[in-house]
């Protein structure tokens, strides 16, 4: 037997070191999402299932999942933008489940980050494979590694936090100095700091910024966030200000308040 999966454990399928295969799956076709969460779980598999790009965030807060799939096409946003945001933040295997199957889509899927791009109509058989071969790989790849530094255990992603001084109206990256900061860029960080790595809707940041949600004021806020990311890139750095189409806007990394 291999020494990755295939070990049965209470009906579900573990590693060697009795680790849960754990996915969360994307797809706002309720009839399909289901006939597949519910043939995973049957398979052995833990399976959160969601219906849009807001409650996958929601999940995540809550929870840490090996494999993420996700369908292209939902109400909110893009899968494509998922597996981007995924693969650049969390160290778990991303397939993506559409009916697109034009090879431009499939490149672009596996350049997002994609492990896995299969089309629709999928037999849950198929799907149960690829999400067992995945985490195989996932798995057994993170129990491999030695703890980090900071000693959490084995698969742990060590993201170095950035700290937003309120005082001398700076944030200051991990391996940099400072970056200066006009009022409203600091009252932005300080606000997304304060939520902690959650998605905060547009409409919520520009209204604290004094800024209307459209229009020339909607503009101004787009302004702040370009100065931003403008100011990181000149020193080399990836602002990690992420903005999810439909949704809005986080800080995809820890931020302290100094």
């Amino acid at each position: 037997m291999n020494a990755g999966l295939g070990n049965v454990l209470d009906g579900r399928w573990t590693t060697v070191t009795g680790e849960s295969i754990r996915a969360v799956l994307v797809e706002d076709d309720h009839d399909l999402r289901q006939g597949l969460a519910d043939y995973l779980r049957l398979s052995g598999v833990e399976v959160r299932d969601v219906a849009s790009g807001l409650d996958l965030y929601r999940a995540l807060r809550l929870e840490d999942f090996d494999i993420a799939i996700l369908d292209v096409n939902l109400p909110d946003a893009s899968g494509f933008d998922l597996a981007r945001e995924l693969s650049a933040e969390r160290g778990m295997g991303l397939i993506l489940l559409t009916a697109r199957t034009g090879r431009d889509d499939r490149i672009r899927g596996y350049a997002e980050g994609a492990d896995l791009y299969l089309t629709k109509p999928i037999d849950g058989q198929e799907l149960l494979l690829a999400v067992r071969n995945l985490a195989r790989r996932v798995l057994d790849g993170a129990s491999a590694r030695p703890a980090t530094p900071d000693g959490r255990g084995p698969g742990a992603a060590a993201v170095a936090a950035w700290r937003l001084d309120t005082l001398r109206h700076c944030l200051v990256p991990p391996s940099d100095g400072p970056i200066q900061l006009s009022g409203r860029e600091l009252m932005l960080l300080e606000f997304l700091a304060q939520a902690q790595g959650a998605t905060v809707s547009r409409t919520t940041l520009a209204e604290h910024l004094g800024y209307g949600a459209s229009g020339a004021e909607g503009r101004g806020f787009d302004a702040v966030l370009r100065r931003l990311r403008r100011k990181a890139a000149d020193r080399g750095l990836d602002l990690p200000l992420r903005a999810i189409h439909a949704i809005g806007i986080r800080f995809a990394a820890p931020l302290l308040l100094v």
